[in-house]
């Protein structure tokens, strides 16, 4: 935003301030300088204004901000007197619209000669980066410039049957604005119409059939309020931005309308004469002025104890603000321009920023201090984390809604549906991590990378009577090669890396995880187990079916697990530490042979349930089957025998196996090997 020195000195004296001093005093209140620029006997400066300043931007407007900042009182009264004394012959104006239009002010100027403006106008536009045109479009300008709020002039013989209805666009209509460019018209554009057409875009760009031209004597001011939302959505959908459209979008004044109508009206009447009638404004939706309060406590507060509140009320009085001041508070009326403000920290701010953030002592925060315990599912999610990344698996964050059909891919369970859902896309709740995994693996497919493996630690959503239900849930997908480092080739990932990564997460939070066959209907036969803590399944675990992989459209084959974190969770005991033992241990191997249904993983638990003493360890060794035998399998286990107080003997061992060996053959149908 550019702004004149000398312009703003129609609004305030800055008589003995120098440029560098009033570009720190803007800079300490919030106003960064972009760019200072010397022109002749006058100085520009380029603001930085924040969105929410829109009544910052214009000379009056930054001169509010120097009067508070600077001590000053304000040249501008916000009183002006019509230019001329004519009762208004015309336009007939009707707001259709009012949930897009509040406000419209409309002053009729006749007799007006069409000329370029003076040469005083013309440099402080040009000053400023604009371009002079006429007297009449300039005076429009000058207006917005000094006071904020965009102005448009419409040729009052131009507008059919003198008429002006602020009113929704119809679907179908045209017009072709000032640029020369023919635009489309829909029911979210506010227009400006006369009895038989559109004349303007309200509040973004003016009509060219209704335009100002060397031929105009009679003159018609628009000054209106329009619906920032709307002004944004059309300009957008336009990609149309003018200096108006940026400041409707960001809300202007309200109130001003008339105002900013008898400003330009005056500029005008003096630069190409004419009678000016009274303005005729219509309002369809009052605007009135908020108010908030402000505590003398709250304002101590926050200022560390150092801003008392006699400052704030010259503070808001130098600022034009309403104030009304009782025993331990003051009462502030917000001017209609500040639509920043709202409530008691919105006056704190406003105070602190003119104090000076730098002039508030420095103070560290008062802090209760407390036992602050996490949430054991929390804590349970970053190891589960941490475990995965090791493995060097990489994490990834899905959206919560899919497609309803990915869900009965994996469930037959009704899916939660999304109320107003943006599309199909999303219009379910996942009842499974996977389908957005899945995803993840195309995408990144898409890209180039061949090999990888995904987790994701969130939520699903299933249904519980009238009421939805979220479980904490765990998955991982990987797919392509493994091995891609100079030591080792690569291989197609096996059932045996996922199940690695399973077992990984068991070893590290201490739980005795064991595999048994699975049923699961999305998990290739064959290729694909249960995954059991005690006496209840934790996940599933194996290769997803063709069906799956087809519907995503993914090439080769995917290993996938899904955990119920809550069930992990409950199984998660207390660690008991205990010391490394002194003395040495002693290995033993126990083969046996039996029927091929006979799982391993059975041999183990049943060696485990005889709680055989010194026993610290007994896993799987060897597994085949025997060249000439049929319906036999051999498998060989290996032991650990340790004593925590002593070293235990050959003998003493060769006892306890027997023993275990013995009770094995007559509970299990296997048979020793020698």
């Amino acid at each position: 935003m550019k702004l004149s020195r000398r312009w703003l000195s129609d609004y305030i004296d800055l008589s003995n301030f120098a440029d560098d001093e009033l570009v720190r005093r803007l800079t300490d209140i919030g106003h960064a300088l972009e760019a200072l620029e010397k022109q002749g006997d006058d100085s520009v400066f380029d603001l930085e204004i924040t969105t929410n300043r829109v009544d910052a931007m214009s000379h009056l407007g930054m001169a509010r901000e120097l009067s508070a900042a600077l001590g000053r009182e304000l040249k501008w009264s916000g009183g002006l007197q019509a230019a001329g004394g004519l009762k208004p012959a015309a336009p007939h104006i009707t707001i259709q619209a009012p949930h897009m239009c509040r406000r419209y002010t409309a002053l009729a100027i006749r007799g007006v000669t069409i000329k370029p403006s003076p040469p005083a106008v013309q440099r402080r536009l040009e000053a400023v980066g604009l371009r002079p045109i006429n007297n009449v479009v300039d005076a429009t300008n000058y207006a917005m410039l000094s006071l904020g709020h965009p102005l448009h002039a419409f040729d009052l013989d131009k507008l059919a049957e003198a008429t002006i209805i602020v009113r929704a666009g119809n679907r179908g209509e045209k017009i072709k604005s000032l640029d020369g460019e023919t635009r489309a018209i829909d029911p979210q554009t506010v227009v400006i119409a006369d009895a038989r057409r559109p004349v303007a875009l309200g509040g973004i760009i003016g009509g060219f059939d209704s335009e100002i031209t060397n031929g105009t004597r009679n003159v018609l001011l628009e000054c209106a309020w329009f619906e920032p939302a709307v002004i944004r959505r059309t300009a957008r959908r336009l990609s149309l931005k003018t200096d108006a459209s940026y400041r409707f979008e960001r809300g202007v004044d309200p109130n001003d309308t008339v105002a900013a109508s008898l400003f330009a009206a005056k500029l005008i009447v003096e630069s190409g004469g004419g009678n000016a009638e009274a303005p005729i404004d219509i309002v369809a939706v009052e605007t009135k002025p908020e108010t908030a309060r402000l505590r003398t406590t709250k304002l101590r507060e926050a200022s560390g104890g150092v801003i008392g509140i006699d400052f704030a009320i010259e503070l808001f009085r130098r600022m034009q603000f309403g104030v009304r001041r009782t025993a331990d508070e003051i009462e502030v009326t917000v001017p209609t321009y500040r639509r920043d403000i709202h409530e008691e920290m919105d006056l704190v701010e406003e105070v602190l920023r003119f104090y000076g953030l730098n002039n508030v002592p420095a103070a560290l925060p008062r802090l209760t201090t407390g036992d602050v315990r996490r949430e054991p599912e929390d804590v349970l999610e970053d190891q589960l984390r941490q475990i995965l990344v090791g493995c060097g698996l990489t994490e990834a964050i899905n959206y919560a809604f899919i497609r309803p059909q990915y869900n009965a891919l994996f469930t037959g369970e009704k899916p939660v549906a999304v109320t107003n859902a943006l599309s199909e896309n999303v219009s379910a709740m996942r009842l499974s991590l996977l389908p957005g995994l899945l995803e993840t693996v195309v995408f990144n497919r898409s890209y180039g990378t061949r090999d990888g493996a995904f987790f994701e630690v969130g939520r699903t959503y299933h249904r519980q009577g009238e009421r939805v239900r979220e479980h904490r849930r765990l998955a991982l997908v990987m797919f392509g090669a493994i091995g891609s480092h100079w030591g080792e080739a690569k291989r197609p990932i096996d059932f045996f890396d996922v199940k690695g990564v399973v077992e990984q997460i068991g070893d590290a939070l201490h739980v005795p995880l064991t595999f048994a066959p699975s049923e699961e209907p999305w998990l290739r036969s064959g290729r694909r187990a249960a995954v059991w803590l005690g006496n209840r399944t934790l996940a599933a675990i194996g290769f997803l079916t063709s069906e799956i992989l087809q519907t995503f459209g993914i090439k080769g084959e995917v290993a996938a697990v899904e955990i119920d974190v809550e069930a992990l969770l409950q199984s998660i005991g207390e660690w008991k530490m205990q010391p490394v033992p002194r003395f040495p241990g002693v290995p033993m191997i126990l083969a046996v042979t039996h029927a091929p249904d006979l799982q391993y993983q059975r041999l183990i638990e049943t060696i485990r349930s005889f709680a055989v003493p010194y026993l610290h360890e007994v896993g799987l060794r060897d597994r085949f089957l025997p060249e000439g035998e049929q319906n036999v399998v051999k498998t060989t286990l290996g032991m650990w025998y340790q004593a925590f107080d002593r070293s235990l003997t050959q003998e003493e061992v060769s006892a306890l196996q027997q023993q275990l060996a013995a009770r094995l053959t007559q509970t299990l149908p296997v048979r020793l090997v020698s």
